[in-house]
Order: C-alpha cells, then sequence, then structure tokens
C-alpha cells in the first residue's frame, strides 16, 4: 500500500496539493499543509457543500471547509500521520465511489454518505484485522456472488441477494432460495463449522449449502489471489452496477469489517473445488425443533462425506466444481 502523501513537501503557507487523477470526474487532491498533516481535499465546483453540523465525528479526522476565488473545497484533516492506513482506506473508497456517479452533480451528497458510513464503522467494536476463518468466510462469500449468482441474474440482484454480513440466518437469499456458504482450507479434515442451528434450518421453500474449497498459493501463482485481491476485481465489475449497489456492496463489506489493509496482501490463496448440497429433511443437521428448551446456541461440525447423497444445485446454473 503506496502512502500518496509520503512525496508532498511540507508547505510554509497554505496547503500543498497533488491532483488524484485526470480521469476522476471530481477533483480531488492529496495534500498537507503547513503542519504536515495529511489531507484528502474535494473540489466542490459549484455544488452546495455540506452544512458543517451534517458531518459525521470521525475519530482522529478533523473536517474543513476552505473557500476561494474557485468556490468551496471540502478538507479531510488526519490529525495523527502514523494513523495514515485507515485514512488512505477512507480516501479511496469516497475515490471509488465517486469515480462512476449516475450524477456527478450527486457527488456532495454520496461523499458525505461514504463519511457517515466510516463514522459507523469506526464507532464499532472491531479486531484490528479479520481472524483467518472470517478471512476464509468472506472469501466463500465473495466467490459464490462472484461465479454464481451475478452471472445468473445481475450483478444488481447478486449484492442485493447477499444477507451474510448483516448476521441473517443464511448468507444469501434469491427468488424463494436460501443458501448458505462455507469455504474450507485443502489438505484439512472435510469438514466445515455450523455456527448455530438457524444456518440449516432455512425459513424458506428451498435451501442449499455451498462449500468452497480454498488453498494457500505462492505469490507468483498466476491463479493466486489476496482478499484484497478478489474485493477489487469485484468493484471493477460493479462499475457497470447501479450507484445504489455500488454504495450497498461497500455498506455489507463494512458490515463484514473489511477495509483495505496490507496485511491482507500477505497471504495469496487459489481456488480448488466448490459443492452444492440440497437441504432436505434428511440432510444430516440439528433441527431448531430439536433443541431441549434452556439451550441458548449450538455449533458443530458437519463431515462433507456424510453430505455426498445430497449434492445438487439450482436449476439456474451450470456446473460447479
Amino acid at each position: 500500500m503506496n502512502n500518496p502523501w509520503q512525496n508532498i513537501d511540507q508547505p510554509g503557507l497554505d496547503f500543498n496539493v497533488r491532483l488524484v487523477s485526470e480521469e476522476h470526474p471530481l477533483l480531488l487532491y492529496w495534500g498537507r499543509d503547513t503542519q504536515g498533516r495529511y489531507l484528502f481535499i474535494c473540489d466542490l465546483k459549484g455544488q452546495v457543500p455540506p452544512e458543517k453540523q451534517s458531518l459525521p465525528k470521525l475519530s482522529g479526522i478533523s473536517f474543513g471547509l476552505a473557500r476561494d476565488h474557485s468556490g468551496v473545497k471540502l478538507v479531510l484533516i488526519l490529525n495523527e500521520t502514523t494513523n495514515w492506513e485507515i485514512f488512505f482506506s477512507l480516501c479511496s473508497d469516497i475515490i471509488r465511489t465517486t469515480s462512476v456517479l449516475d450524477n456527478p452533480e450527486s457527488a456532495s451528497g454520496v461523499f458525505l454518505r461514504r463519511l457517515i458510513r466510516w463514522s459507523e464503522f469506526l464507532r464499532r467494536k472491531r479486531p484490528e484485522i479479520l481472524s483467518p476463518e472470517a478471512i476464509k468466510g468472506l472469501i466463500g462469500e465473495l466467490l459464490f456472488l462472484e461465479e454464481k449468482l451475478a452471472p445468473a441474474f445481475s450483478w444488481d440482484d447478486a449484492v442485493a441477494s447477499w444477507k451474510g454480513p448483516e448476521d441473517a440466518p443464511q448468507d444469501f437469499s434469491i427468488h424463494e432460495i436460501a443458501m448458505e456458504v462455507k469455504c474450507q482450507t485443502g489438505g484439512t479434515t472435510p469438514s466445515v463449522k455450523i455456527t448455530s442451528a438457524d444456518q440449516l434450518t432455512p425459513q424458506l421453500p428451498d435451501a442449499y449449502l455451498i462449500v468452497y474449497t480454498i488453498t494457500t498459493a505462492d505469490r507468483d501463482d498466476n491463479e493466486g489471489f489476496s482478499l484484497n485481491d478478489l474485493v477489487e476485481r469485484i468493484r471493477r465489475r460493479l462499475e457497470t452496477a447501479s450507484e445504489n449497489t455500488r454504495e450497498r456492496f461497500e455498506e455489507l463489506l463494512f458490515l463484514a469489517d473489511y477495509i483495505m489493509r496490507e496485511e491482507y496482501d500477505d497471504t495469496k490463496f487459489r481456488r480448488v473445488a466448490a459443492k452444492c448440497y440440497m437441504i432436505d429433511d434428511d440432510f444430516p443437521r440439528i433441527l431448531l425443533s430439536a433443541i431441549p428448551a434452556g439451550i441458548e446456541r449450538v455449533s458443530y461440525s458437519l463431515k462433507l462425506e456424510q453430505c455426498k447423497p445430497f449434492e445438487s444445485s439450482p436449476s439456474w446454473w451450470g456446473k460447479l466444481s
């Protein structure tokens, strides 16, 4: 992760700035002020600036409105440069979400909504980085979103169907079908952890368990990808989706406690296989109705060998392997 402020000199007066991109529809700048603080500046170019009281509070980040002959600029100021990675992720999110606006005049509103989302995200108690299990789980859901749902329906429908980050009983729900996605590492015992009885007790007419198998890959493996790589790949494909869908995808990543971090590039993965199982009355599972009163929560391991008789998939997709 390159620090875009590193090569900007600290000025003796006002700001030193560098344009983010000539191709971007907005005038966005990296900058530094006389105190050496890192800045992110948006030239609103005649748009109505947000009211200062409407700007959310962000820990370690200040806001300012700078006025000159060309109009108003919204300035984000990082108070401590040691926290630049989080600030860079915030700025990158704003750059990305405003790069393909359906209506450029809505930039100010999109900018404000992203800041509010970041405020909510940074207020939550969260680990510094996702655990290996959480990374694996998120990779499984993203692969399913990319490989099966988007091609079968559309990116708009696929993202709308993603419920996992909202702690719904199943990870996906579309066309009266519930789908729970698990991800295991190749070379381990072929089993998956079911973390609640709800996961395999869907309320919809049809339900499936999808299991992805991934393995770690060498850094020079052409088929290898990191979590950051996978997220960026999907973001590129969402450029043709609606503005609401792009914002919804970013919101779901927040809910999954994901922001871009260098650590997520340390490990490369390779997709090995995927299996789909129909959850019917005979499928091996612990039913909610079978749990005695007083037991609040159950989790268990499901041996995939016992699931082989239930291999099946919905009619709207092809072979999943």
